[in-house]
């Protein structure tokens, strides 16, 4: 039987603006169909009226049509009640009412009769979690992860599309979005995301506080603090090396040191494993709130222990503070962030003590430290601890102290900096560290634990360490046993029996690492010969005057550095030729009888910083001249390497752009007037990073080539702009790529060429966009750290960044903005990557397309004035793009 007239024609009046009305009276007819038959006919009619409603995004409506069949169809109702499941929580969740979508999960959780529509639920969810993920909405994104999560009640059996557990999502996702909130300054909104959130990633309530240093905390009434030491100039330590000095790629450290203090907080709220204080509704931390706080990584947003978690702003922070926490009447913090590491513990906390000793602190109040920290650090409190003080180790749960003692780091000492900024490398305060070396061996001395000896040659074995690690020790070891050496190991030694060992020593090698540290409790006079890989921003400044502070002196012995994706430039394993080893050993023997200095030393006033970027060399305003410059053959085939770095002179070695004026020849310089700016910046920043053998296969032969270049300003900037296209369209859609974001690889690829970084303004969208949508992987990119930032941040990319970024500054902010949000979506998509792809394929392709981009360089010409319109380079084949697996394309 058919349905009535009245009924069809009211399905056929149904549209998008009338549906709910219209559908009430449909149901009241429906509700006066008693006839089996034509309540059939009127549900297949319903069916397709509930299909067109899909169509038409009226998901509302159409959950409301599947119910009205499941009430009216005579046979089994499932297949419509999933259906009105499916539809209704896509209209919550595609409509942004999440609250309401959160009630009717709550609601199918506590059906007993709907494990089927649990699974349904599931399954609507991930895809549209993933389609938001695709679509780069990562906060509708991560509501629904979360839904599915709570749906699910956990994690288990479930993974979303690209294989990651719920929870992780939401933790990336959340943690993306925080920080976005915190940049626009919405608190309040980031604290409410929180709280729909925190249940999936276990954390306590959030909330904001503003940044403080102790000082500034003190001065507001918030702190008692009293000065143990105050500010003072420190001198700058001996740098030598055994090769003719580099060019090092780190920022000096000042030698102006601040003020040592004891501080008494009362009330606060302190984190084991944590720098991170709260007290009076300030979170205090010096290192947060140092005036360099801009360009230095936080370490503390991310506690590897999940005690509790950070998210800095500008001048403000969110932190999320777990609710069961245990209680201290009073202690002196001597926990924190990399505690249990022993170079940390010894420049950081170690200095603590002597402040903790001074007699304005009160008696009896115990040491606080954290319990996953070495024996060897409960030594050497027991060494400086003049009072007798308990010492309580602490769990990894927050702690509430009725009153908390704080000293500082002695020196400013960011754990690490943002991408583009040159490491930092502290210089330490010699007063400090001899104090705290000559308690320590008083204390040894009154144990007897010094054996008077001062003949003893130490060779200090790294082989239980797999970061840095000297993988040709044996070998070196084997050369230097008939030399008087002994080999020790500092792990299987207690901490008194290693100052004993270098207190003895005339002469100690080994791998300039944490075991170094306790070259410290060396004689006056004694030599160090500190051996280490190539990488030049390594902190040689901070090991210096560390080990100067003990009278000792060191030579630093640069070996070859093994590269190895993934792991931090510094950690990274390295050999060293045994023979320099034994040479620079028979030098440091002739220092001491002769006085003659052995190596090369680096002075204070020509201890130049990082050239990366050099944002000199790469200036388009330098008018100098020159007239036609030529190749000599006979100087060009006396080249045959290439060093990194500037040098005294062309006995010394040359650099790549040192080479270029030898051949040409002009006076030793780095900046030869012959060749271009723009492409020298390139080439310097690119050679120095580069290890020797890719070095002398990739810039030797582009010497003689540089020779002439140099072109008018108008010239310049079109190489400059040669470098930010590459930089846009194959550098970063290489990596995007191989995170498997193929789409936005290829839109990227697809933008239009830059012919001038003005241009950059019209595509500051579609960088944004790029790494907000590789940004997923912020997270990832926080753990693995520069370990992924290595291989998407490569020689090759810092080179561009640094013939780039003076032309990106001189065109706006908005444009040097731009420029920034390229270089993280490349780094947030190596993090996307890795684990899942190999990294160094990729990294290997850009490099050769570093190459052809550097050929176009050298190959462009000044404009025709017969046509001005045309560029002498538009014959020139572009660059190669880079597809994912670091194929090139034909």
């Amino acid at each position: 039987m058919r349905p009535t007239q009245t009924f069809i024609d009211l399905i056929r009046t149904v549209h998008r603006d009338n549906a709910p009305d219209v559908l009430a009276q449909i149901r009241t007819l429906a509700a006066e169909e008693r006839e089996p038959v034509r309540r059939g006919a009127l549900c297949r009619h319903l069916e397709t009226l509930a299909f067109r409603l899909e169509g038409d995004e009226r998901l509302g409506a159409a959950a409301e049509t599947y119910d009205l069949i499941a009430a009216l169809v005579p046979g089994p109702r499932a297949r419509w009640t999933r259906a009105a499941a499916t539809a209704r929580l896509r209209d919550l969740c595609e409509r942004g009412r999440f609250a309401e979508a959160e009630a009717y999960i709550a609601g199918l959780r506590a059906d007993a009769e709907a494990p089927v529509l649990i699974q349904d639920g599931l399954a609507t969810l991930l895809r549209l979690g993933w389609a938001y993920e695709c679509r780069n909405q990562p906060e509708p994104c991560l509501h629904c992860y979360r839904l599915a999560y709570d749906l699910n009640g956990g994690d288990a059996g479930v993974t979303t599309e690209d294989g990651d557990r719920l929870s992780t999502k939401v933790k990336n996702l959340r943690r993306l979005l925080l920080d976005t909130l915190l940049e626009d300054g919405r608190f309040d909104a980031a604290i409410a995301l929180h709280a729909a959130t925190r249940h999936v990633t276990g954390s306590g309530p959030l909330e904001a506080y503003d940044i403080v240093s102790v000082q500034a905390l003190a001065a507001a009434g918030g702190a008692r603090v009293i000065t143990v030491l105050p500010e003072r100039r420190i001198a700058a330590p001996d740098l030598r090396f055994w090769e003719p000095p580099p060019a090092l790629r780190s920022e000096a450290g000042s030698l102006d040191i601040p003020a040592q203090y004891l501080a008494f907080l009362e009330g606060a709220r302190a984190f084991p494993r944590s720098n991170v204080v709260i007290a009076g509704g300030k979170l205090v931390y010096d290192l947060a709130a140092h005036p360099r706080r801009p360009d230095i990584l936080l370490q503390d947003g991310l506690n590897p222990d999940q005690i509790m978690t950070a998210a800095f702003g500008a001048t403000r922070a969110l932190v999320e503070v777990p609710e069961a926490e245990h209680t201290i009447a009073a202690g002196l913090m001597m926990f924190g962030l990399q505690s249990r590491n022993y170079g940390h513990w010894f420049c950081e906390f170690v200095p603590r003590m002597l402040c903790y000793n001074d007699p304005r602190c009160p008696d009896g109040i115990p040491l606080c430290i954290d319990d996953h920290m070495p024996g060897a650090h409960a030594e050497i409190l027991g060494l400086l601890d003049t009072r007798d003080r308990p010492v309580i180790a602490l769990p990894p749960r927050p702690v509430a102290f009725g009153l908390l003692g704080m000293a500082p780091v002695p020196a400013f000492f960011p754990f690490d900096m943002k991408p583009g900024r040159p490491f930092y490398d502290t210089v330490w305060p010699a007063d400090v560290f001899g104090a705290i070396r000559q308690q320590i061996l008083d204390r040894a001395r009154a144990r007897g634990a010094l054996s008077g000896r001062t003949d003893r040659r130490l060779f200090i074995s790294r082989k239980a360490f797999t970061q840095r690690a000297l993988v040709n020790e044996a070998e070196i070891a084997e050369r230097l046993r008939p030399l008087g050496f002994e080999v020790i190991y500092p792990e299987t030694l207690s901490f008194l029996e290693q100052v004993e060992a270098f207190h003895s020593a005339e002469l100690v090698v080994g791998s300039s690492s944490s075991a170094l540290s306790n070259a410290l409790f060396c004689r006056p006079g004694c030599r160090i010969l500190g051996l280490i890989h190539e990488e030049l921003s390594f902190n040689f400044r901070g090991y210096a005057s560390f080990i100067e502070a003990g009278g000792a002196r060191i030579l630093f012995l640069r070996g070859r550095t093994l590269p190895r994706p993934g792991v931090h430039a510094f950690h990274v394993s390295y050999t060293v030729d045994p023979g320099r080893v034994v040479a620079a050993v028979a030098a440091l023997e002739a220092e001491v009888a002769t006085g003659a200095p052995a190596g090369f030393s680096i002075a204070a006033a020509d201890d130049r910083p990082i050239r990366v970027p050099d944002r000199g060399a790469s200036r388009l305003q330098d008018k100098r001249t020159v007239g036609p410059a030529r190749v000599d053959p006979d100087r060009l085939a006396r080249v045959r390497t290439l060093a990194a770095g500037p040098h005294a002179g062309a006995e010394a070695g040359l650099c790549a752009l040192e080479a270029v004026a030898y051949v040409a020849g002009e006076p030793h310089s780095d900046e030869p007037a012959c060749a271009s700016p723009s492409i020298a910046a390139f080439v310097r920043t690119w050679s120095d990073r580069l290890p020797q053998d890719a070095r002398d296969a990739l810039i030797l032969p582009l010497v003689p080539r540089l020779v002439g270049t140099r072109g008018s300003e108008a010239l310049e900037r079109r190489r400059v702009a040669l470098v930010a296209d590459w930089l846009i369209r194959t550098h970063l859609p290489a990596w995007f790529r191989l995170a498997k974001l193929n789409v936005e690889g290829d839109e990227l690829a697809d933008l239009p060429e830059v012919e001038d970084v003005a241009q950059l303004v019209s595509l500051c969208d579609h960088l944004k966009r790029a790494r907000k949508r590789a940004a997923v992987a912020n997270l990832t990119l926080r753990q693995t750290g520069s370990a992924v930032r290595g291989a998407a941040w490569d020689a090759a990319h810092q080179a561009a960044w640094g013939a780039v970024r003076d032309a990106l500054e001189a065109a706006g902010p908005s444009v040097l903005a731009a420029g920034w949000d390229a270089a993280y979506a490349a780094a947030y998509a190596a993090a996307r990557a890795c684990g899942k792809a190999p990294l160094e394929p990729t990294r290997q392709a850009l490099q050769r397309s570093a190459l052809a981009l550097v050929e176009r360089m050298i190959e462009a010409r000044e404009r025709d004035p017969a046509d001005p319109g045309r560029r002498p380079e538009d014959a020139l084949p572009a660059p190669t793009p880079i597809q994912d697996g670091a194929e090139c394309r034909p």
